[in-house]
């Protein structure tokens, strides 16, 4: 930790941080949607092979996408609370999801450092799954207009 970086202040960047997600999921869930609807319209019509991979593709990474939505949002409301929280703050909310069974042990030596890089991973992982789906579908578009020329 910086000599200027309280604990507190680094909950509320990383709460601040991980809210970002809210805005992936929002960019995210049009696809998986839209890839949904090509899978199931596709049921009744003979899709090529290629289309119906690029599909389940784009459906698979935008469902891993709201799976660590879901985390990145959780983990911004524990961050917040123990940016509002005082120093056991931490130990009580690590004892709290381990009695919940969201933990699987409580690692008290973990700072709010580790903590917030751990859930910065998330986000990060959540952001490559968006990336995942645009890339598959600009591939996927780029292939039909090669065919269509």
């Amino acid at each position: 930790m910086t000599e200027n970086a309280l604990p507190r202040d680094v909950a509320a960047a990383a709460a601040d941080l991980l809210d970002q997600g809210a805005t992936i999921n929002r960019l995210s869930r049009p696809l998986t949607i839209a890839a949904l609807i090509g899978l199931i319209v596709g049921l009744g019509v003979e899709l090529g092979a290629l289309l119906v991979a690029g599909l389940l593709l784009v459906t698979l990474a935008g469902l891993a996408e709201t799976y660590l939505a879901i985390r990145t949002g959780f983990d911004a409301k524990l961050f917040r609370r123990l940016a509002e929280g005082n120093d056991s703050a931490a130990c009580r909310l690590d004892a709290a999801l381990v009695e919940l069974g969201v933990l699987t042990r409580s690692n008290p030596e973990r700072t709010i450092e580790q903590r917030a890089s751990s859930a910065r991973r998330l986000l990060v992982l959540q952001g490559s799954a968006l990336v995942l789906q645009v890339a598959v579908v600009l591939l996927a578009t780029a292939l039909a207009q090669a065919h269509v020329s």
